[in-house]
């Protein structure tokens, strides 16, 4: 469906729009709720290893290797929540082109604020924001149990 610029865009069946636009629309959805399962279980898991390790007399192989392992979820968390908020923002950016193509602007809420609620920061940084900063925590505890395994 590529056009040059000096020729008309081919017209689209309204019953294939319809469903792409569905498509997208569903995604953008799907993307929404798997990010906020993922940081769910994640906050779930952190404060259950917290606890367990602020409870627990376990020695230095059980700690550091909880702590490890929240750090590797924690990466793990870092790379998918950033793939999902590509695959987020490309589906938003194709549903305001179908939006614009259809010339239905007004009638669509796509976060695109101005005025006072501009000024507001992108939620969808939020998400890598928080699995960066519990990368460094658990590293940093990580990091302080060795030392404390040194000079006990």
């Amino acid at each position: 469906m590529s056009t040059t610029r000096d020729e008309e865009p081919a017209t689209i069946d309204p019953v294939v729009f319809a469903a792409m636009f569905q498509q997208n629309w569903e995604n953008v959805r799907h993307i929404k709720s798997e990010r906020m399962w993922y940081l769910n279980t994640h906050a779930v898991t952190s404060a259950g290893v917290l606890s367990f390790l602020q409870s627990s007399r376990g020695g230095f192989v059980l700690q550091s290797s909880l702590l490890l392992c929240m750090c590797v979820l924690s990466v793990i968390g870092l790379l998918t929540s950033l793939r999902l908020k590509a695959e987020l923002e490309e589906c938003l950016e194709k549903i305001q082109a179908m939006v614009a193509r259809a010339q239905v602007d007004q009638f669509m809420a796509l976060g695109r604020f101005e005025g006072r609620r501009a000024r507001y920061p992108a939620f969808r940084w939020i998400f890598p924001l928080v699995y960066s900063l519990s990368t460094l925590l658990f590293l940093a505890l990580f990091v302080y149990r060795l030392a404390l395994a040194r000079h006990p």
